[in-house]
């Protein structure tokens, strides 16, 4: 069991740097609002001309990309986290953690779930303001469809790590791991549900979307937010197996590149 208060230290010290640059966050999150309002727009006017989107009503559709946004504004860090984990690995910064009892993986963990503290704490006031000003208040859930979006929120948050560190570990091996992780985000993009919502995918698309982890990192929590999961139980249960097999995969790569990275310092 590792030593948690060496990982409070790192989850502390994502607080009092991100907060440094909050007005980055409020920025970025000006900037969704933006393109989300004109999305909106676009949506409005393809329901009012009698077209659809599967089975989505307007105010649902129009509530998937409100949450799209707030997930990507508050979990999706993970993707910059693969990114600093690649320069680290390029440049050495992770010899320090080799040197010292404290796990690289888990400080960068405690890194991202720091960072999604700051960003939940800085976006929620305004995903509460867009639900007041858009008269969406009816169409919040009730307290037990609440509760296991933030479940799984916060499990969507683990796959971001999960995925993008594992991605980034490709740096011991390739000279721009980097592009492994452009290729992971075009992938995610389209199986998370964050273009476009799974359910209306080809039958055979959404099956094998089903057996995979990148429904757990958007399209996953907000289905529960709409109400159109009921067997949370097998959702929970396929989640926990993925999050079980990417950590030992993980552990299982880290050692390989961490033997390779010291045999190439040596």
């Amino acid at each position: 069991m590792p030593n948690l208060k060496k990982y409070l230290v790192a989850y502390q010290a994502a607080l009092s740097t991100f907060l440094q640059y909050r007005i980055n966050v409020v920025l970025f999150a000006v900037g969704h609002l933006v393109s989300l309002s004109g999305l909106a727009f676009v949506w409005i006017s393809v329901y009012q001309n009698g077209e659809h989107l599967g089975s989505y009503t307007l105010p649902q559709i129009l509530t998937y990309y409100i949450l799209i946004a707030f997930l990507r504004l508050t979990i999706a860090d993970g993707v910059s986290m693969g990114f600093q984990v690649v320069e680290d690995i390029k440049d050495g910064r992770i010899a320090p953690y080799l040197l010292k009892p404290i796990s690289y993986p888990l400080t960068m963990l405690a890194d991202s779930i720091g960072k999604a503290t700051i960003n939940i704490a800085l976006v929620m006031p305004i995903l509460v303001l867009i639900i007041l000003a858009g008269n969406l208040i009816r169409y919040v859930p009730p307290i037990s469809s609440l509760i296991l979006f933030l479940i799984f929120m916060i499990i969507g948050l683990f796959f971001y790590y999960l995925i993008y560190f594992l991605s980034a570990l490709s740096s011991f091996w390739f000279e721009r791991g980097s592009n492994i992780i452009y290729g992971v985000i075009v992938i995610s993009n389209f199986l998370n549900g964050a273009i476009i919502p799974i359910d209306v995918f080809p039958a055979w698309l959404q099956q094998l979307s089903n057996f995979l982890p990148f429904q757990f990192l958007m399209f996953t929590p907000i289905q529960f937010w709409l109400g159109r999961i009921d067997d949370a139980l097998s959702v929970g249960a396929i989640a926990f197996i993925w999050l079980i097999f990417l950590s030992i995969i993980t552990a299982i790569v880290w050692r390989w590149g961490i033997k390779k990275f010291e045999a190439v310092g040596q």
